[in-house]
């Protein structure tokens, strides 16, 4: 699959590292920690959904610890780094 988001895909791998520890290498997913799949998701579905954490949208309920989890890691993200890490994730595929 190629980058359709607009964005650094040198800055989005970088900002991917952090993201990989719970959702994998290749963004596959981890059903351990209960971490979805984004490697095939479309573009603005990821970057709606990162919005959506970033304005409280999601990751506000109190029994929802993976949410509060993304949430948190959402809020420390700029519009451009969403873009590069979403163009970054556009490229991974299956290994």
């Amino acid at each position: 699959m190629s980058a359709s988001a607009d964005g650094n895909l040198d800055h989005g791998k970088t900002v991917f590292n952090v993201c990989s520890a719970c959702h994998g290498e290749q963004a596959q997913g981890n059903e351990d920690n209960e971490a979805p799949r984004l490697q095939g998701q479309y573009d603005w579905y990821l970057i709606t959904q990162l919005e959506n954490f970033r304005a409280g949208k999601r990751g506000t309920h109190e029994e929802d610890d993976n949410g509060q989890m993304m949430r948190s890691m959402a809020l420390g993200l700029s519009d451009q780094d969403i873009e590069n890490v979403v163009a970054y994730i556009q490229t991974l595929t299956a290994e």
